[in-house]
């Protein structure tokens, strides 16, 4: 399932002190009806309609929600989605948040764009990947590694999580329309940009919510078909968000690429949101 690590950097002694999480993320909720009698705690739990969207939502509030979507009390997975955007603050604060994101597109955009009348044999050999008798798949590794290397932070992770399934789904279409990778070029952004930032927003709210799947579905089939069902959400809010978008169109070595690559995430968030 999604919900694995490959977080492999530092960690904090206290979890609480990562700057990469709001002041009111709930990193061990425990009992969440402690302090409650068991007579409230009953009545709560036989609750199955869902409750109105709010505008304000805290961590616990989306772990709640996450917890009854796995358990099946709930099925609005968007509003899932939502519920964790709206716990970073909002669209605007969760792009902003979205730092590793944002870097590896823009790594993704400068490499793929950087020779656009040269072969990708020669822009691997300008950035120093050795290709030769070495499969697609290998280089594409490589590629990895110079773009999101061994991550640092959680956000880190996150990143290199979203662009490994990114070139994952490069290799396994080329390979199936038997492309050589020399038929990577600018072009090619149209196709990874998007996978990748739809990759980086699921691997995000999986980082952030998936032990909330683990812990409260009836088996771990049902597990994964809830991680499915958010990232098959996820992907056709993403295919709204770019429809028409021509990434070849931004120039990834500009100064304010920075902003304009944080709107692209903006854009997807603001979408996600207005559940």
């Amino acid at each position: 399932m999604g919900t694995s690590s490959i977080y492999g950097g530092p960690t904090n002694s206290n979890p609480k002190d990562n700057p990469l999480l709001p002041d009111d993320f709930v990193f061990d909720e425990g009992n969440s009806n402690e302090g409650e009698s068991e007579k409230e705690t009953d009545e709560k739990e036989t609750i199955s309609k869902e409750p109105q969207q709010i505008n304000e939502v805290s961590w616990k509030d989306a772990k709640t929600y996450m917890s009854k979507l796995a358990s099946g009390q709930y099925t609005n997975k968007g509003k899932a989605v939502s519920n964790q955007i709206k716990a970073y603050g909002g669209a605007k604060a969760a792009s902003k948040t979205a730092r590793a994101g944002i870097n590896t597109v823009i790594k993704l955009g400068n490499f793929s764009s950087s020779s656009p009348t040269s072969t990708f044999r020669t822009v691997l050999e300008e950035y120093k990947i050795d290709y030769k008798d070495k499969s697609a798949r290998e280089v594409l590794n490589e590629l990895t590694n110079l773009i999101a290397p061994v991550p640092i932070t959680k956000d880190d992770s996150i990143a290199r999580k979203a662009l490994i399934v990114t070139m994952e789904y490069i290799y396994e279409m080329f390979d199936e329309e038997n492309l050589d990778y020399d038929s990577i070029d600018g072009n090619s952004l149209n196709l990874m940009i998007p996978k990748f930032i739809e990759n980086y927003i699921y691997e995000r709210i999986i980082n952030d919510l998936g032990s909330r799947i683990e812990s409260n579905s009836e088996s771990s089939s049902k597990a994964m078909d809830t991680e499915n069902e958010l990232k098959e959400y996820i992907n056709a809010k993403v295919d709204i968000a770019f429809k028409g978008k021509d990434f070849t169109k931004i120039n990834f070595n500009d100064k304010s690429t920075k902003n304009e690559v944080e709107s692209l995430f903006n854009q997807c968030y603001t979408l996600m949101e207005e559940q």
